[in-house]
């Protein structure tokens, strides 16, 4: 077999460069899973499609691929990542765009301030505005959101606005943050302002040369269709047996908070989420992995008394905390309903493969990948092989305090189920 590491492989070629996503699965291994589970024309299925590397790998490889997710910005990123946008249409929309921007800020800075300037530079709220952005930063935030959201073409207008997201959510943000993509916000003072506008053309940029080098990879392949849907992957709208491949990453246990990682970029795009940031923090509950609304008593619940492995490491973890046991089950729970839709969609005798990593959590080993197989075996997944790789540790995003939480969990798990036929 493929050596399933990639050490030292760019994982940022084409369009996978796009935008900050934390937890994001190497290109390289859906790559491996599409030419070794899959042919060209057939239909991959990410029901859990996160910023999209399934399907634009799918569109490399001329395969169609469709993709759901819950959060309104990873389906954002993932239109834009699978789309064929003209390039030049984005270059004179940009220039347009970032030259009304700069007049209304040179306007503001007069003596006698427009008034148009001032009525589009109004601010968004919500909770520590201004501890997150300085007053100049945020006017530039919204004159730009102002101004995109006046774009008329939809494919170009998606691509500035992730270009906007991205220069919020960046390892160097425009905002009064670091590690903000790891959900854990720490507050980090400029030594200089942030120049928004310069940032966000060398987003733009950026964006445009990497689109260009997946527009000419698609080139070489058969001509598919991919697109990204609303949908939950717990409760696929999916017609049953319709997908010749399902391929996903779920989140780990105890998962990343979303919404806590997007929420500085989600407060200035309600207009182009549809979404409002109040709805889109109190949607985190219903996010798989999830530690939010979980219960300090446990019981173990009837379905995951018949998954041995499931059953004993549940009840191990609530010997030491019955809130943690609680968001562990529940985290089992939803994800035997993840796989049930799975089974359903696939065709028979068709694959499905999953990329999962274990978790330890109070000093407990989590063996995900081992639930995970009994989960599916009950479901009709045939389990057929496993793989594993280890993690390249510069890529593990969450800050980790190994005193307190036990060793790190450096392996992950290449599962491959085979529809029963």
């Amino acid at each position: 077999m493929a050596d399933l590491d990639f050490e030292g492989e760019n994982t940022r070629y084409g369009a996978h460069a796009l935008h900050p996503y934390a937890a994001k699965c190497p290109p390289q291994l859906v790559r491996y899973g599409l030419r070794y589970y899959s042919k060209v024309g057939d239909v991959v299925l990410d029901p859990m499609a996160g910023s999209g590397t399934t399907l634009a790998e799918a569109r490399r490889l001329g395969r169609h691929a469709i993709g759901y997710d819950i959060d309104p910005l990873a389906r954002l990123i993932t239109a834009v990542k699978i789309s064929n946008i003209a390039d030049h249409e984005v270059e004179r929309t940009y220039t347009k765009v970032a030259e009304l921007v700069e007049a209304d800020l040179k306007a503001l800075k007069g003596h006698c301030a427009a008034r148009s300037a001032k009525a589009r530079a109004v601010l968004p709220e919500f909770p520590n505005r201004d501890y997150w952005f300085d007053h100049e930063v945020a006017v530039a935030l919204a004159l730009l959101s102002h101004h995109i959201s006046s774009v008329r073409a939809a494919s170009v207008r998606r691509f500035l606005w992730v270009a906007f997201s991205s220069v919020i959510l960046a390892k160097k943000s425009v905002a009064n943050a670091r590690d903000i993509i790891h959900s854990r916000h720490h507050h980090f003072e400029h030594e200089t302002q942030p120049d928004v506008l310069a940032r966000f053309r060398i987003r733009v940029e950026h964006m445009r040369k990497r689109m260009n080098e997946f527009r000419t990879q698609c080139q070489r392949a058969l001509k598919t269709k991919s697109l990204v849907r609303l949908g939950d992957a717990r409760r696929l709208p999916q017609e049953a047996e319709s997908v010749d491949l399902v391929f996903f990453s779920p989140p780990y246990a105890t998962a990343l908070d979303y919404p806590r990682a997007h929420f500085l970029a989600v407060a200035w795009m309600e207009c182009a989420l549809g979404v409002d940031l109040t709805k889109y923090r109190g949607n985190t509950g219903n996010y798989v992995g999830s530690n939010r609304g979980a219960t300090r008593g446990f019981k173990l619940h009837p379905r995951l008394e018949t998954y041995d492995t499931a059953a004993r490491v549940i009840s191990r973890l609530a010997k030491q905390s019955g809130r943690q046991a609680s968001v562990i089950q529940r985290y089992f729970l939803d994800m035997s309903k993840v796989l049930s839709e799975a089974a359903r969609v696939l065709k028979p005798d068709r694959h499905a493969l999953i990329v999962v990593c274990p978790s330890h959590i109070r000093k407990v080993d989590v063996p995900t990948h081992k639930v995970f197989r009994e989960i599916g075996q009950a479901l009709g997944l045939r389990p057929k092989q496993q793989y594993s790789r280890t993690i390249d540790p510069r890529h593990r995003l969450l800050p980790y305090m190994q005193k307190e939480f036990g060793r790190r969990m450096s392996t992950e798990y290449v599962l491959v189920f085979q529809k029963k036929d």
